[in-house]
């Protein structure tokens, strides 16, 4: 990465600064200082319940305002995507879910091109378990791997750490050197 990568930090924990928020932190504390770094808290950015219209004889997407167009244009702004989110019931938590959801309406939007303007960025995952296998954490890394691949973005890796209780991401020293080797 370069010194003027755009970084954009998604935050999608129903708890605020919790564990995968601080391993966040850290990983970012690595970057040079003329990076830009932008973070979004998902739940702060509500979007409604997505409709898939792609097969509707009548209907057809139209150009996002508000929340949905503010969301699309930071993520278009942004060279490198950072998924920071904590293993909900084996899966990324729902505000985050939503938020990709809307991809696909993007994607359809001529004026937006959003497939061909999301090829060649990156994409990393910084997730937290409350379990002592780390694999369990496998779905929610894979999904984002998958959705990296298919837009043709990089994927640049995931940091799974151990944190269940406030501040315990912490005592990961496993974790925290690789959350502060992530973007180098």
């Amino acid at each position: 990465m370069t010194s003027h990568t755009s970084y954009l930090f998604l935050l999608g924990s129903a708890r605020q600064d919790g564990n995968t928020a601080q391993l966040a932190r850290h990983a970012a504390a690595s970057l040079p200082a003329s990076a830009r770094q932008e973070w979004l808290y998902l739940p702060d950015y509500p979007l409604p319940p997505f409709l898939d219209i792609r097969h509707h004889a009548t209907q057809t997407y139209v150009m996002p305002t508000g929340v949905e167009a503010e969301l699309l244009q930071r993520t278009l702004d942004a060279d490198h995507l950072v998924f920071v989110l904590p293993l909900y019931w084996y899966s990324v938590p729902a505000d985050a879910k939503r938020y990709l959801d809307y991809w696909s309406a993007w994607m359809r939007l001529p004026d937006v091109q959003f497939k061909a303007r999301m090829a060649g960025k990156s994409l990393s995952v910084l997730t937290t378990v409350s379990d002592d296998d780390r694999a369990v954490a496998a779905p929610l890394v894979q999904s984002l791997q998958l959705t990296a691949n298919y837009l043709h973005m990089r994927f640049h890796g995931a940091v799974v750490a151990m944190g269940n209780r406030p501040g315990d991401v912490l005592n990961d020293p496993q974790a925290m050197d690789a959350a502060g080797a992530l973007f180098a």
